[in-house]
């Protein structure tokens, strides 16, 4: 009996470390739950920043691509009233010549009366 009582006695000590090693590993095992649980939050709150960057960016480009779209509004108006006042700036210099033209003919006419005037008096 003395023999089966040792082997009892063995058997519930070896039984008492395996559940204390067992134990160990479920604490264990919740930790890295644990820690596994706060890294994927950690990961859902960096995804959410993300996701709101995102967002911000994509505002932010919508605004410059309508700024963009209003500059370039902007310039072909711009480029567009050039392209006026060049054509009025050449029919005011068409007109400036004709004017030029006509004064040096109503010159000439008016030295041709006052030619035809002076034989008229000399008759």
């Amino acid at each position: 009996m003395a023999g089966m009582f040792g082997f009892w006695s063995r058997h519930k000590a070896n039984l008492t470390a395996a559940r204390a090693g067992r134990d160990e590993l479920l604490r264990q095992r919740d930790i890295a739950i644990g820690e596994r649980n706060e890294l994927m939050r950690q990961r859902d709150i960096a995804l959410g920043e993300r996701n709101e960057l995102m967002l911000q960016r994509d505002i932010a480009l919508g605004e410059r691509n309508e700024l963009l779209d209003q500059r370039n509004k902007a310039l072909n108006e711009r480029e567009a009233f050039l392209r006026q006042r060049d054509v009025a700036l050449g029919e005011a210099n068409e007109f400036r010549r004709q004017r030029d033209l006509l004064l040096s003919e109503n010159k000439q006419l008016k030295g041709g009366k006052a030619e035809i005037n002076e034989r008229e008096d000399r008759r």
